[in-house]
């Protein structure tokens, strides 16, 4: 299959050298010539932007960072779009603004999908994403064959805007038990308790949850979580207050509470002003850290 990829991000480029790795043939845009060169010397074709790479390709897949990247990417691909084109955006966006881009690109005879994406960095290496797809399951059918490369389960949740929705979901939960698990781990570390033996404890309890097995806040405690590894991103900062921004926006837009959601973005505003913006956003726990006047040492 001729598959088209817009957005080499963290994401994006081992996306693409799974889609390289299964055979298609592979054209891709990027806003960094850094990437598009890592690809193209991996097997993919440069595209020369949006427009190019959507011409050349049968399924095109975006995975920007917001909601006017996507827009933009969109802008400049409409003249190339035709019932031959298949477009699918994993970036995570607003609802209301991907059921607009479901609406323009059906407008111009081609079919859309939104496959917002869960699993991080590395999930996007091992290819075991989480895929939640809004749109016509038959266009879906038409898709998977592009998805399957880097994907470990992919579930049609509903029609347009409701793959967004149920993202912006997950990421407030995962937000909370972010929040949670730092919280904690401070308490514990500020009190002496052994953090190893508080994991252990907690992983085998009620407490366990997705944060607390991969972004344990305090270096040297798991091996693989940021901390211990200079606080790299699985999962930015940054764009996790993003994400949490438009949670909170479709839950005022909605009438939904959501209480967390508002500790949960002061903790993220916080950290990016300390300058963990770029870092895991597991680094929040830094700022509960400094606050709590804990001193860590893994020695």
């Amino acid at each position: 299959m001729r598959v088209g990829f817009i957005g080499l991000g963290a994401m994006g480029l081992p996306m693409t050298r799974h889609l390289i790795d299964a055979g298609h043939d592979v054209t891709v845009a990027s806003r960094s010539r850094g990437p598009i060169d890592a690809a193209v010397a991996a097997g993919a074709v440069d595209g020369d932007g949006p427009a190019g790479v959507v011409a050349a390709s049968e399924v095109t897949i975006l995975c920007v960072p917001n909601s006017p990247e996507v827009i933009e990417v969109l802008d400049a691909a409409e003249p190339v779009l035709d019932p031959t084109k298949l477009i699918v955006d994993c970036s995570t966006i607003a609802p209301d603004v991907e059921q607009e881009q479901h609406r323009r690109v059906a407008a111009a005879g081609a079919r859309y999908l939104e496959a917002p994406l869960s699993g991080g960095t590395a999930g996007a290496q091992k290819g075991t994403l989480t895929l939640m797809v809004g749109g016509e399951a038959s266009t879906l059918d038409a898709a998977r064959p592009a998805l399957d490369p880097f994907s470990g389960l992919i579930v049609h949740v509903g029609g347009a805007g409701v793959g967004q929705t149920v993202k912006l979901c997950n990421q407030l939960i995962y937000a909370a038990q972010m929040v949670a698990v730092s919280e904690a781990t401070v308490m514990a570390a500020k009190a002496g308790v052994d953090l190893a033996r508080l994991y252990e404890v907690v992983s085998h309890a009620t407490g366990d949850c997705v944060a607390l097995r991969t972004r344990l806040p305090f270096e040297g405690v798991l091996p693989d979580s940021p901390a211990s590894n200079g606080w790299a991103p699985g999962f930015m900062t940054d764009l996790m207050a993003k994400d949490v921004d438009l949670a909170i926006d479709f839950a005022a837009r909605s009438g939904s509470p959501v209480f967390t959601a508002g500790i949960a973005r002061q903790l993220l505003g916080a950290a990016s002003t300390a300058g963990y913006g770029r870092e895991d956003f597991s680094a929040l726990a830094k700022v509960l850290r400094d606050m709590a006047g804990v001193e860590w040492s893994t020695s």
